[in-house]
């Protein structure tokens, strides 16, 4: 499927990678694809029927069957937030981007340590170092949660003493409000105080 820009085409590939990068660096990775507009294209090269309130539609199918499609309603935009992952924690977009950017990151930021002298100094500025980044993201609301750790059964005299170190982390990605129930209901309660209600009103016409 392509949107169609004029009379040319862009391939939904192509929109979806540049998309991605600006919602990267405009609002961040954990902001999914899906439903926000996109500048430029004047339509879809294959119309697909779509419903807010009915999943009944081209779009509704695509979704259940975890394929991101694209809509248009107010403007053009990508609609689904799963990948085809048969591992439940990679099932939203936005937790495999969040995987990516946190390992290429926390990676990145050790590289200072890389092979200075193992010392516990050392293991701690390390654990520090990770947790200060994972810290700004809980705090910048990019993360649920996170934390970081020295596990003792993770790391063996014979490891240590071989120059190797493992260091513990996890975290908690923001999930996409995929689906959002509202329940209406009638009700009388406010009409108990109906009485009172016209006093109230009776009082503000006579301070008038």
């Amino acid at each position: 499927m392509t949107y169609l820009y004029g009379a040319g085409i862009l391939t939904a590939v192509v929109a979806a990678a540049a998309l991605r990068a600006e919602t990267d660096k405009q609002v961040g990775w954990h902001k999914s694809l899906s439903n926000i507009p996109l500048t430029g294209p004047t339509g879809i090269s294959r119309p697909i029927t779509w419903d807010l309130e009915d999943p009944d539609t081209d779009a509704g199918y695509l979704n259940s069957k975890e394929i991101t499609t694209l809509i248009q309603h107010q403007g053009f935009r990508f609609w689904g937030n799963r990948t085809c992952s048969a591992d439940p924690d990679f099932a939203f977009e936005v937790s495999t981007r969040t995987a990516q950017f946190l390992l290429d990151t926390i990676i990145n930021g050790c590289f200072p340590f890389v092979d200075e002298p193992l010392t516990p100094f050392l293991a701690k500025d390390i654990i520090d170092s990770i947790d200060a980044e994972l810290q700004e993201h809980v705090g910048a609301k990019r993360l649920l949660g996170a934390s970081v750790w020295y596990d003792p059964n993770e790391n063996s005299t014979t490891q240590l003493q071989q120059g190797q170190m493992w260091v513990d982390y996890n975290y908690t990605p923001v999930p996409p409000l995929e689906n959002l129930g509202l329940n209406q209901r009638i009700t009388g309660r406010y009409l108990v105080d109906f009485a009172q209600m016209i006093n109230g009103a009776n009082s503000t016409t006579e301070g008038v």
